[in-house]
């Protein structure tokens, strides 16, 4: 099943709130709803966000937009992705950040189109990234380092095209694969 899970947050430094900022008479994040919502191909939007009493009001306007919505972790989101992949049974994630209230369809489409059904991660370079549930896993399992924890895809990034081009390359891709 195709997904696209919203990362949102009330938390910011810079911008405590921004999600639900209003912009143009809507919060910020039911903008990015409304377009994620329009992409073809794409059977399930999730909003996946904290578990703290400052997202509430996130996941009220999640219910009023008849849209599922996952709280888990606050710093380790990797595992807020894994944990909503696995309860929505998705098995290609798009990941788009509930602060680009802009995105264009155009842009959604057409990194899904490039990704292919064996592809591990692509990405527009910008704002859209999409990976299948078995990258999201062996991230989930393997990404050790906090920064890769907290924003979800650098270990994809890295090691999802991994060759072989050192002898400790070897090691790495043994804990690829036995991580399935």
């Amino acid at each position: 099943m195709n997904g696209i899970i919203i990362q949102a947050r009330m938390t910011s430094k810079r911008f405590p709130g921004k999600s639900m900022a209003l912009l143009a008479g809507k919060p910020v994040l039911q903008h990015v709803i409304e377009r994620c919502k329009e992409v073809p191909l794409i059977n399930r939007v999730v909003v996946a966000m904290p578990e703290m009493p400052e997202s509430k009001p996130m996941a009220d306007l999640c219910m009023s937009l008849n849209v599922p919505c996952y709280a888990g972790s606050e710093e380790d989101v990797l595992l807020r992705y894994y944990v909503t992949a696995c309860a929505y049974g998705l098995t290609t994630i798009m990941r788009i950040t509930a602060d680009c209230p802009l995105i264009k369809l155009h842009t959604m489409c057409e990194t899904l189109w490039r990704h292919k059904s064996d592809a591990e991660y692509t990405s527009n370079g910008i704002n859209c990234e999409v990976f299948s549930f078995a990258c999201l896993k062996r991230a989930h399992r393997l990404a050790t380092d906090p920064y890769d924890r907290e924003h979800v895809t650098p270990w994809m990034k890295r090691e999802a095209a991994l060759s072989v081009d050192h002898p400790e390359d070897i090691a790495k891709l043994e804990a690829i694969l036995a991580a399935g």
